[in-house]
């Protein structure tokens, strides 16, 4: 009455049949491409309100990050990351760029 029914309503009597896969030829090693990667969506809203959490492992060898973003549509978008002793921000930044997590 007040939205979807429930979800046992839409189960199939029985259960589909899956179609048989056919064998596919060896391709030749020298004819075979090398997968190309993905290009990675472009973010597009601005982070209007961002919250950083710095702590200790429990081991007290590792510090980890946690991100808390706000963009510019109300979503909220988490990001956890253990740091390495080589990362600087710059480049924690650049890479959240480049893998669409924050607009530039």
């Amino acid at each position: 009455r007040n939205g979807i029914y429930p979800l046992m309503n839409f189960a199939v009597s029985r259960p589909h049949a899956l179609p048989r896969a056919l064998s596919q030829p060896q391709e030749d090693p020298q004819k075979a491409k090398t997968p190309t990667p993905e290009p990675f969506d472009v973010e597009t809203r601005k982070v209007v309100q961002m919250q950083c959490n710095m702590e200790l492992n429990e081991d007290k060898s590792q510090w980890h990050l946690t991100l808390l973003l706000i963009l510019e549509d109300k979503l909220h978008r988490q990001l956890s990351y253990d740091l390495l002793p080589t990362d600087n921000s710059k480049d924690l930044a650049t890479e959240l760029v480049h893998y669409g997590f924050i607009h530039e």
